[in-house]
């Protein structure tokens, strides 16, 4: 798998109490994150930051902490190397 850095835009907001429309601000947050792209297609990428090392002799390779992102909210796709 390719570790990757993925830029991208999400919802923000969702506010706690009734409020005048008039003082909507809206503004997409941009966010970042990190991991081993595991599903790659023009619908969604998923990426993994947590992996057990392969070859384990009592359990196959385990993920935790998957993130489906829409490929549509991308802004851009980084390649980063492993150590």
């Amino acid at each position: 798998m390719r570790l990757v850095l993925v830029e991208w835009v999400d919802s923000f907001g969702c506010s706690a109490q009734w409020q005048e429309i008039l003082e909507v601000a809206p503004t997409p947050l941009h966010c970042q994150s990190v991991g081993w792209l595991a599903h790659d297609t023009e619908v969604c990428k998923v990426i993994i930051p947590h992996l057990s090392v392969v070859g384990h002799e009592h359990s196959l390779q385990q993920g935790c902490g998957d993130m489906t992102i829409p490929t549509s909210a991308i802004l851009r796709m980084i390649d980063l190397r492993e150590m």
